[in-house]
């Protein structure tokens, strides 16, 4: 990127307590808890920047609401059809979808607080829940804009880039609509954050940002030397472990089956310890595979980290989908447990970074699965990549330099800033 070399230290510039500047942030939701990782990772971005600037939030909601998130103002906007929780009905979802991208309306409540607030930087997350229309504001408005790249849902109507039981490697037509509106829609003087290089990649070649506009900044990064290097669990009691949300698309059922591909070829005794939450009817369909299998599976429900790396000797991450980054095997790989990870999306990366070991496999394959497994319980891999932990920029450290860009020649002065 032009200027990465910028560091968000000098934002507030010095001596600026009168003088800080104004930076909104645009979310689809504010439940940092009850979300997911892209939500942790906005908020802590946030919190960030209100060392040295002024912060406030901007969701839109069923109802108007203002409160305070620590030193981050939050306003909750009203619009029509918004979702009460992130889970809500079928059709208010639906609804949600079809108003948010068919009538600018929806968002003329956010315009309005927006235009009121007198923002000198933008930072929009992900903002599909009001459609286009913020960033068409802040185009037609010329305020500097930080687009921050959770995922690749300016490229896709379903945020993964996947349909039915496979990836797209190219975006379908349908999609191809949806990238043409944000394309059009997005200021091309916007610098963007984007959570892995995989998900550049995808941005760069759907034409929406550019290395010259980018940069990349990971939500999670190891600590370099923070993974012991020399764990060994015992062979002959071995238990595995999955962590995150227990959904097909996550590859649940490819870690059962690994598990007992490994059983069989070495005679262990194996359980898989699976932590997270799932439709019960799911659960039950995994609970009738693993007894197919032989395969004891313990279904923890939900785990912290620490709790979760305490109970296991290595975890599979067999995701089939294209996950934008992976905290996972971040928080996994820092904490010393080996991990086998599905070569998809920006796992690779987060592994990499994680400064744990691990490999790489096909999970659609079982034994070779199983034989990859064997290898890293071994000492048998050397899967390290680039970047290494210490030359990978957080995010926060990524949206400060962003945000610093942005500001370049900013002259300080709300008055000139436009309405």
């Amino acid at each position: 990127m032009t200027g990465a070399g910028t560091t968000g230290a000098g934002i507030g510039m010095t001596g600026a307590e009168l003088n800080r500047p104004r930076i909104a942030v645009l979310a689809d939701w504010w439940w940092p808890n009850l979300v997911g990782g892209a939500e942790r990772s906005a908020r802590s971005a946030a919190l960030e920047l209100a060392r040295t600037a002024e912060v406030a939030v901007f969701v839109p909601a069923p109802a108007d609401e203002v409160y305070s998130d620590g030193p981050l103002t939050v306003h909750a906007v009203r619009r029509p059809y918004a979702r009460r929780v992130h889970a809500d009905s079928a059709l208010r979802r639906g609804l949600e979808l079809l108003t948010a991208w068919l009538l600018p309306a929806v968002a003329s409540r956010q315009i309005r607080a927006l235009r009121a607030y007198r923002p000198d930087v933008v930072v929009a997350t992900n903002v599909s829940r009001t459609g286009p229309w913020l960033l068409r504001w802040a185009r037609a408005s010329g305020v500097r804009l930080v687009r921050s790249y959770h995922d690749l849902s300016d490229t896709c109507w379903r945020r993964s880039r996947r349909r039915g039981t496979e990836n797209c490697a190219e975006i379908c037509a349908g999609c191809r609509v949806k990238t043409g509106v944000m394309r059009r829609a997005t200021p091309p003087t916007a610098v963007a954050v984007c959570v892995s290089g995989f998900v550049r990649d995808e941005l760069e070649r759907a034409g929406l940002t550019s290395r010259e506009t980018s940069l990349v900044a990971y939500p999670l990064v190891g600590a370099p030397g923070g993974a012991s290097a020399t764990y060994r669990p015992d062979p002959m009691r071995l238990v595995l472990g999955y962590l995150g949300r227990v959904a097909p698309v996550k590859g649940v059922e490819a870690a059962i089956r690994t598990a007992a591909a490994y059983r069989r070829n070495t005679g262990a005794a194996v359980t898989l310890l699976v932590a997270g939450d799932g439709q019960p009817d799911y659960l039950r369909e995994l609970a009738a595979l693993a007894a197919a299998q032989q395969v004891d599976v313990d279904f923890a429900g939900q785990l912290d980290v620490e709790a979760f790396c305490a109970r296991i000797d290595a975890a599979l991450i067999p995701s089939t989908w294209m996950e934008p980054f992976g905290r996972v095997a971040v928080e996994v790989g820092s904490r010393g447990r080996p991990m086998l990870v599905s070569r998809v999306g920006g796992l690779p990366e987060a592994a990499a970074v994680s400064g744990g070991r691990f490999a790489f496999t096909d999970f659609a394959d079982p034994e070779a699965a199983a034989r990859a497994l064997g290898e890293l319980l071994d000492g048998r891999t050397d899967a390290t990549t680039a970047p290494a932990p210490g030359a990978a920029m957080p995010l926060e450290q990524g949206v400060l330099t962003a945000v610093a860009r942005a500001l370049e020649g900013w002259p300080g002065n709300r008055e000139e800033q436009p309405a």
